[in-house]
């Protein structure tokens, strides 16, 4: 078993074992508040069944929610806190293991183990249990320490992570660097750009690379798409005699294949004419058996490209006679000197021989192939007579091949004016489509599968058996991702049409592809299929000497900082885009690298953050500003995910991107990069001028909406100037202290906070402060009062930018949407920083040093979810038991019994408020109602303390009103005043009511019988008085523990009220069944009747 399972299945251990020992001691915790019903009160999980045991979760939840009116009073006050806390971690920890996404560190369980322990200790449970969960955490501890000098694991570039939906791979893909080899020379980077560019010229002049040079080479690199099976089929048929078009025209955006396809003919012409047999050309015997020829002649081939040739130069070659025209060129290269006699008086006119002339050309030479590249950069260059008689020949060059069997025409066209090169271009481009469109035959350009063909075979080796396994192991793996998790992924990818296309190709993921050759191939500088050679080229060799282990190059895998893919994928684009990429997409110092620089983070286990940037850009540049660009949730997961990672860290890295970043835009759930600042720049910029004092003023401001809610407090002073300026009052009041005014650390050790309260304590304006232990102050933490700022900081951007009108008519709907929810949200997240930052309670306490007035202590609020800061610091005084909202009978005496003076026998309640406003040593309570409340409780009691009275009259030496064992008045007079026990007595013994309380050693008189006049005598006479009573009431069955607890309060404990007084209960149970009891419901009251000390004499069931 692994380290992982060990560790979880301990903490799970632990939980089983907790569970046991708080079951008892919550249950009777509950049953005391909630009696028998308990359970609709406990916490549970959601759908649990409401009456169900309560699990572990149910059981320290319900100590969480039920703390202050349950569990509260179960624990002394140096340990309520260490209960809660320790309640806490312990859900912490059940929480972890059930939402498990990654392993649980050694750390982690053993401080829930520890948790869970002490807990258990403080409630007092079973021993077993806790000498269980005490077993658990001293194995996690030496299992951790074990653990620990270990090496570290080398980094891996994918963690093995669980993925909702998919099953887990039996054993991990293998990269695609261990399958698919590459090209030496894209392994090398020997390949120039220029090489992918295919160069008609270099070929026939000999200077051709490796994969041009020989028409094998050439073959055994190209796949041949079915435009260029039915061009090279067309051909073989006009040379072979079996038919066949005598023109082929060639038209397509710059990149599109056009030349590579003459040079497929090329190819074949010279291999004809070293003797070679076609059907040694690699695919090239489907062509034969398509075009139905047997046999091929040695055809004769004049070559001409536009762009290598000069306007006023020789066009032949260095080694044949000077010709300055393109008729005697290429009568000379067909048909040799006899064929350059025929055209001698067009070539030295320069003019057009014609269509006849030429045909005359065509029979001498014999069956020949024409191959004309680039001829709109050659015409463009001729003057006007010149342009015309070039053009002329042209047309007559087309008629004439018509004319002779065995004659074949290719040409090639640009596709759009701006390749054409200027105006004389455009006219000249305008002419050639004219004549081609008339006589030349159809041709296609790669496309869809066959480019993927096309790029992977020029970029890779072919797949031997082992090689072609682990590709359909890991196309397999990601379509049964595609389909495990259909909501995730665009529909396409599912289909089984999509599998095929990962196989096709692999190592390459079609996305990657699909945005290549189609939104990139839109750009003018990309030039089609030979710029997505020339980009993946360079991906390839890069991810290759990296050793980069991924199973797929996808979208997100594209290593764009590097160099080299830099620069192939800025080139096509706004300049402007390199700064883009540099800060926002890839590279050490871009925001996403920075977001994963912490690495305990999700999305840096994955590189989550890089890969979305990386696929929205690759996915988004090239179509910036056009109708429904940029990338889409499921867009994003389709270039990003891979099988055994977690769909939706892709997401979460974007989202915070967005937030984050200045050229990423998001509208409509599409996310692009612009070379534009977004909304998110300027708010950070307007954000950086605010003056710091506009900041605290604003921060100010919230206090003063949150002081609207005052808690508990009478009074709340929200970033008062000076503190000093507070009036006195009796109340508690809070003081929220302003921004300038920070704390910092965990005590009450000196700052600006402190130094503020402590001469607020001291002073009310120019004044001694006479009620200081009436305030309660709350300051902001220095650390998380920079958040605040800096939230607030963004705030007021977002605010001035929605209520910018002149702004608000240059952005789009979407735009002034997402500036409107921005200053909302950021709002929110103002008030909620402010309220986390204003977190150190500080109030005055008794001081141990002689003549020292008082000490701060320091209470820290730590809950993050926050309501109103008045509210939110009230709780926490209550809970610390600084703030109270009842005062105990007992803490009351406790507190008043050092400081009562004995020479004074009495004591008023305005006095007394005094007393309890003014030192610090006394409880803080919330107010004179709190304190007159424990007055009463304590004069009600049935041994008070003292007693009561409304006043004293200083003339007669009596208490007005006295009171003693019973509940003084609700309302308490001006005047009222405790009294000492011994007054008390004095005075009831001289009035001798019925209520004096007796001296020390006396008895009560004799007890008269039932029956006795005595007991019902009326009259003052003592010997008269009523000595019994006794009373039957019939309970109300529907609630029973309501009625008896009404009763109990009502008439017993007056009862009990009376020195002496003896108080007897007896309960009276009648029941009958007409039909009978059963015999389990008998057995089962009789055992409970027996238990509770029934007596059996007057027990029992009769029939």
């Amino acid at each position: 078993m692994t380290a992982e399972k060990e560790t979880l299945q301990r903490v799970q251990g632990g939980l089983f074992h907790l569970q046991k020992g708080l079951t008892p001691f919550v249950e009777a915790r509950m049953k005391r508040v909630h009696g028998a019903t308990w359970l609709q009160y406990a916490s549970r999980a959601a759908g649990g069944p409401p009456n169900a045991p309560l699990d572990a979760y149910g059981l320290i939840k319900t100590m969480i929610d039920r703390w202050r009116e349950v569990f509260d009073e179960a624990f002394s006050r140096q340990d309520k806190h260490k209960a809660r806390n320790f309640a806490s971690m312990a859900l912490e920890g059940r929480n972890a293991i059930s939402h498990l996404a990654l392993g649980l560190q050694d750390d982690e369980a053993l401080r829930y183990l520890d948790a869970m322990h002490q807990l258990l200790v403080l409630v007092k449970g079973q021993e077993t249990e806790v000498k269980e969960l005490k077993k658990l955490y001293d194995e996690q501890r030496q299992s951790g320490h074990a653990r620990a000098p270990a090496a570290p694991a080398p980094a891996v570039a994918r963690p093995e992570l669980d993925l909702a939906g998919v099953d887990a791979l039996t054993k991990p893909l293998k990269p695609w660097i261990e399958v698919a080899l590459p090209h030496p020379d894209v392994i090398a980077n020997r390949f120039k750009e220029a090489e992918f560019a295919a160069d008609l010229f270099a070929v026939d002049a000999g200077y051709a690379g490796e994969g041009y040079a020989t028409p094998t080479a050439f073959y055994g690199i190209t796949f041949l798409t079915e435009g260029l099976k039915r061009v090279l089929t067309t051909a073989t048929q006009r040379l072979g005699g079996g038919g066949g078009d005598p023109v082929i025209g060639l038209q397509t955006a710059f990149g599109g294949g056009k030349t590579h396809t003459m040079l497929a003919i090329f190819h074949l012409v010279k291999h004809l004419r070293d003797g070679g047999d076609p059907r040694g050309l690699a695919g090239f015997g489907e062509i034969l058996d398509r075009s139905g020829v047997s046999s091929l002649p040695k055809p004769k081939m004049a070559v001409f490209v536009g762009s290598s040739k000069g306007a006023d130069v020789s066009l032949n070659l260095k080694d044949g006679p000077r010709v300055n025209t393109l008729w005697g060129y290429i009568a000379w290269r067909i048909a040799g000197d006899a064929g350059l006699k025929l055209v001698a008086e067009s070539e030295a006119a320069r003019t057009s021989p014609g269509s006849e002339l030429m045909v005359e050309v065509f029979k001498l030479a014999g069956p020949s192939v024409i191959l004309l590249d680039e001829l709109t950069m050659f015409a463009r260059q001729l003057d006007d007579d010149r342009f015309e008689a070039f053009l002329s020949f042209i047309q007559s060059l087309t008629e004439a091949a018509k004319m002779v069997p065995g004659i074949l025409i290719v040409g090639s066209l640009p596709e759009s004016n701006a390749e054409a090169g200027g105006p004389r271009g455009e006219a000249a481009l305008l002419r050639l489509e004219k004549i081609f469109g008339r006589v030349q035959s159809a041709w296609l350009p790669a496309s869809g599968d066959e480019t993927y063909e096309i790029i992977r075979r020029r970029l890779f080796q072919p797949l031997d058996a082992e090689g072609e396994k682990a590709r359909d192991e890991t196309v397999k793996a990601f379509h049964d991702l595609y389909k495990k998790n259909p909501a995730e992924f665009p529909p396409e990818a599912r289909e089984a049409r999509y599998l095929e296309l990962l196989r096709l190709s692999y190592p390459i993921h079609p996305e990657l592809f699909d945005r290549l050759s189609k939104d990139w191939a839109s750009l003018e500088k990309f030039q089609r299929t030979r710029g997505v050679l020339r980009f993946m080229a360079n991906v390839v060799g890069v991810l290759w000497h990296s050793q980069m282990r991924d199973p797929l190059i996808t979208p997100a895998r594209v290593p764009v900082a590097h160099e080299r893919v830099r620069v192939s994928v800025l080139y096509p684009l706004d300049p402007a885009f390199g700064s883009v990429v540099d800060k926002e997409v890839d590279g050490d110092g871009s925001l996403p690298s920075r977001m994963e620089a912490n690495p305990s983070r999700r999305i840096s286990q994955l590189r989550a953050a890089t890969r979305a940037a990386r696929a929205v850009f690759i996915c988004s540049a090239p179509l910036v500003g056009q109708p429904n660009a940029g990338l889409t949730g499921l867009g994003l997961r389709l270039a990003c995910a891979e099988p055994g990672d977690q769909l939706a860290i892709f997401g979460e890295a974007l989202r915070e991107l967005t937030e984050r970043a200045t050229y990423l835009y998001e509208e409509a759930g599409r996310y692009w990069f612009s070379t534009q600042p977004t909304l998110n720049r300027l708010a950070d910029d307007r954000a950086k001028a605010l003056p710091d004092h506009e900041v605290d003023a604003a921060i100010a401001d919230v206090l003063r909406e949150d002081a609207g809610s005052k808690g508990g407090f009478h009074r709340v002073f929200a970033a008062p100037d000076d503190p000093v300026t507070i009036d006195e009052a009796q109340s508690l009041s809070l003081v929220i202290l302003s921004p300038a005014l920070a704390h910092a650390g965990k005590g009450a050790a000196k700052s600006p906070a402190t130094d503020a309260v402590a001469d607020a304590l001291m002073r009310c304006r120019a004044s001694q402060r006479r009620w200081r232990n009436t305030l309660v102050f709350v300051a902001p933490d220095e650390a998380n009062l920079a958040t605040a700022r800096e939230v607030m900081r963004k705030a007021m951007a977002w605010a001035t930018i929605d209520k910018d009108g002149r702004l608000q008519q240059q952005m789009t709907q979407a735009q002034a949407a997402d500036a409107k929810d921005k200053a909302k949200t950021n709002r929110e997240s103002a008030s909620k920083a402010i309220r986390a930052a204003w977190s150190h309670i500080l109030y005055p306490v008794k001081s141990e040093v002689a003549g020292k007035p008082f000490d701060l202590e320091h209470s820290l609020i730590s809950s993050r979810e926050r309501a109103a800061i008045p509210v939110v610091v009230y709780d926490k005084a209550k809970a610390d038991g600084i703030a109270l909202e009842k005062l105990g009978t007992e803490r009351l005496w406790h507190a008043l019994k050092p400081i009562w003076p004995e020479d004074r026998p009495h004591l008023t309640v305005a006095e007394i408020a005094d007393w309890f406003a003014a030192y610090v040593y006394l409880p803080k309570v919330r107010d004179r109602v709190v304190l007159e409340s424990s007055i009463r409780d304590a004069v009600a009691k049935l041994d008070p303390q003292f007693g009561y009275a409304d006043s004293f009259d200083e003339t007669t030496g009596k208490y007005h009103k006295l009171i003693w064992a019973k509940n003084p008045p609700e309302f308490a007079a001006a005047t009222a005043m405790i009294v000492r026990e011994a007054e008390v007595r004095k005075q009831l013994k001289e009035e001798d009511l019925p209520t004096a309380p007796p001296e020390p050693g006396s008895s009560p008189g004799p007890v008269p019988k039932p029956g006795d006049p005595a007991s019902v005598a009326t009259g003052s006479s003592t010997a008269r008085k009523p000595r019994r009573f006794y009373g039957a009431v019939e309970l109300d069955m529907v609630r029973p523990v309501k009625s008896f607890d009404a009763i109990l309060n009502a008439v017993v404990m007056e009862l009990q009220r009376t020195h002496g007084a003896k108080v007897k209960l007896t309960l009276e149970i009648e029941a009958e069944a007409s039909e009978g009891f059963a015999e389990g419901e008998v057995s089962v009251v009789r055992d409970n009747a027996r238990q509770l000390k029934f007596k059996s004499e007057s027990t029992g069931f009769e029939e």
